[in-house]
């Protein structure tokens, strides 16, 4: 959370700061605000819900259906990385579980609960990739794709390549530890 309030702060002194004139400027602001907290994972379920509820009548002329679809867009944007190219993908994972790791190293160090999903005494790049793609992006890609059915090629199928084919990396490291202790 400590990054989203940087990124709002930052934000809203150069927005009065540079003169940035609207004469809705607080209507923006709380826009920009809405839309930062949206990325906030914590809030994941929330907003995923409000969207299924809009989106079988989803106005594009409604404000309120207008915001539920721009905080899944910009939830898509924040965590779409499984959506690349292998290639891409698995480098910014390498470090994104390498910024995990180290958190929960010092946080074991510190005495102090550990994320399962953090922890490298735990986590595979496979287990880690599995869970997430299954119960957070393909809900989320799919039902941006209900919306927008141009999307399912270039999202959902991504997606669901890269889910088998973590699935399939663990089903290998599955046999190799079967193989090992015996």
């Amino acid at each position: 959370m400590a990054r989203h309030g940087e990124i709002l702060e930052v934000f809203k002194a150069n927005c009065k700061n540079d003169g940035f004139k609207l004469s809705n400027e607080e209507h923006l602001i709380a826009g920009i605000i809405t839309l930062i907290l949206a990325t906030d994972m914590a809030r994941h379920s929330e907003i995923m819900d409000i969207f299924k509820g809009k989106r079988e009548n989803f106005n594009f002329c409604n404000d309120d259906d207008l915001m539920a679809l721009k905080m899944v867009l910009i939830k898509c944007c924040d965590i779409s990385n499984e959506v690349r190219p292998m290639e891409i993908s698995e480098p910014w994972l390498d470090c994104l579980l390498e910024e995990y790791f180290n958190q929960s190293d010092k946080e074991k160090e510190e005495g102090l609960p550990v994320a399962a999903f953090m922890d490298r005494d735990k986590v595979t790049k496979p287990t880690a990739q599995i869970g997430f793609i299954k119960f957070v992006l393909l809900p989320m890609f799919e039902q941006v794709a209900l919306l927008f059915p141009q999307l399912h090629d270039v999202m959902v199928i991504p997606l669901r390549n890269a889910r088998d084919h973590w699935e399939k990396l663990k089903e290998q490291d599955d046999e190799i530890r079967a193989k090992q202790q015996t």
